[in-house]
């Protein structure tokens, strides 16, 4: 998938954009959404009789599923379903479909009809809409064709869903996909695969989505979305694990994110936004002291005032500083230099300034500081915020209907503060609420797993978490701060019901489907045997 999937990521850019743990916090009285005694739908299960097969790559499958009674978009809202052949026993029909029936016992590589793995991509690049898949587009896109037989051929049970995006605004992409997922489990008896085995997967918007889905299982704030559409009642729409490439998420603290830790490298700007841009990184710091983020030891990380720098130290800031290294060594331990040795790649970056000591006994290097890294390797776009500038229509968080809306409320405070031309126009939008009277901060939290991963936050306690995630960032991308994927991955491994949290990120690669080493869908591949235990 990672060669295939970079044509996609090119056409997303920040133009496009933007538990539960074990306690609740006082301030939050909703409990998820529990698997109730009877399923309530009207929708037909797939089939049985009439499955296509195709001969080249030996999978079963079924187009055009609608996932909800009632779509508010016929086009977006269907599924499909690939199915390994193993899994099934069949009888040719004479229109030359085929009927199938399930198959016990052997399958591939271990799993079965009944344990196999469910994978559900998320393609949202760009929080756009995803279209569901056709037979056009199997006749003619051979890399959807090799995409969906990876995984078939190990053993997977996939399945696409078509979804709304960012013209029809937030929460409606997640929603849908949270109704295909009850749909998928409302089918277990029918569709092959374990239904409690669901991994979702996506890249920049679509890993941001995938990760919502995974903090947000059952959430009671999607039940008028869900209800809107017609989804299937009574069963679950929490995921077992996560695979996150760049997520572009927690949308609401990430221009403070951003300014905190790439506003030093911002150029040419005016002096008002250079105030803004500075008030953000110390919004920033107000926010990690209050999060309640924890390092290794238990204890609790925070930001303290530095001589240089807005907030430039605490063990937070060396928290962000150890996991550069990190990525640094990590590069460094795997490369084999073919063109000079490490210590010339080191001199190459300390070219101009000196920010790295190497150690070539150890192989390894320690940074002087997140400045001099940011200045170095991960420059500020050109904007003069990274997400919700002015004078744009933030089409993500505006109506249901596609009208924009401003959405951040850190931002929006500090302009009311500066008395900026700006405040009135954030101001009046954060009062807006969608065709479902749900008011921009509402919704900004359905989109950060954030919301419902941190015990200081309203919605802890309020969901179902998937137990396995795997989240991977180029740590050059200029798109969002190193902090959004580090602050989920040290939420995660906060919350007692995660089993595991498998965090990098890949020196020297930008916003991409990066790995360390590998191929990205054999190592998404390996991650799910491990969690599976096969």
């Amino acid at each position: 998938m990672n060669k295939k999937i970079t044509a996609l990521i090119m056409a997303f850019s920040m133009l496009a954009f933007t538990a539960g743990c074990s306690q609740q916090t006082s301030g939050s009285s909703a409990q998820p959404t529990t698997k109730a005694s009877k399923v309530v739908t009207n929708l037909d299960k797939p089939d049985m009789s009439h499955w296509q097969y195709n001969k080249e790559y030996d999978f079963y499958y079924q187009l055009g599923i609608s996932y909800c009674e009632k779509p508010a978009d016929t086009s977006y809202e269907q599924l499909s379903v690939f199915v390994p052949a193993a899994y099934f026993s069949t009888r040719k029909n004479d229109d030359g479909t085929f009927s199938c029936k399930i198959k016990d016992g052997k399958g591939i590589d271990n799993y079965t009809a009944a344990n196999a793995p469910v994978i559900m991509p998320v393609q949202t690049e760009g929080y756009a809409a995803a279209e569901p898949i056709t037979e056009e587009m199997m006749a003619h896109r051979a890399d959807i064709m090799e995409d969906i037989s990876e995984y078939t051929s190990r053993g997977f049970v996939y399945i696409q869903a078509g979804c709304r995006g960012i013209e029809e605004g937030a929460p409606l992409g997640a929603a849908d996909l949270k109704a295909a997922v009850r749909y998928v489990r409302y089918s277990d008896d029918v569709i092959p695969g374990d239904a409690e085995r669901i991994f979702v997967f996506g890249m920049s918007g679509g890993g941001a989505v995938a990760s919502v889905l995974g903090a947000s299982g059952n959430s009671p704030l999607y039940k008028p979305y869900l209800d809107a559409v017609g989804a299937v009642e009574g069963v679950s729409d929490a995921v077992a694990g996560t695979m996150a490439w760049c997520p572009v998420t927690d949308l609401n603290t990430a221009n403070a994110e951003y300014e905190w830790m790439m506003g030093c490298t911002r150029k040419g700007r005016s002096e008002e936004w250079n105030k803004i841009s500075d008030k953000l990184a110390y919004a920033y710091a107000d926010y990690v002291n209050s999060a309640g983020f924890t390092g290794e030891d238990g204890k609790p990380l925070t930001l303290e005032k530095s001589e240089s720098g807005i907030y430039q130290a605490g063990s937070y800031y060396e928290t962000v500083k150890s996991e550069i290294e990190r990525s640094l060594n990590n590069y460094l331990s795997d490369t084999r230099f073919t063109d000079g040795t490490a210590e010339d790649y080191i001199n190459e970056l300390n070219d101009g300034k000196k920010w790295i000591t190497y150690d070539k006994n150890t192989n390894t290097a320690v940074i002087t500081s997140v400045e001099d890294f940011v200045k170095a390797c991960k420059n500020a776009s050109e904007l003069p915020v990274a997400f919700d500038w002015p004078g744009s229509g933030n089409t993500l968080f505006g109506k249901s209907n596609g009208r924009g809306a401003h959405f951040d409320k850190i931002l929006s405070g500090i302009l009311t503060e500066l008395n900026s031309e700006y405040a009135a126009e954030y101001a009046a939008d954060m009062d807006k609420t969608d065709d479902f009277g749900t008011d921009v901060e509402t919704r900004v939290n359905m989109y950060a797993p954030l919301y419902y991963l941190l015990k200081s936050s309203g919605g802890s306690g309020t969901s179902e978490v998937a137990k396995y995630w795997r989240i991977r960032s180029g740590i050059e991308q200029p798109t969002t701060s190193l902090t959004t994927e580090l602050n989920m991955a040290l939420a995660l491994k906060s919350c007692d019901s995660v089993e595991s949290v498998d965090f990098e990120t890949v020196w020297e690669q930008g916003h991409e489907p990066v790995e360390r080493d590998g191929d990205s869908t054999e190592n998404f591949i390996s991650w799910i045997n491990k969690c599976t235990n096969k």
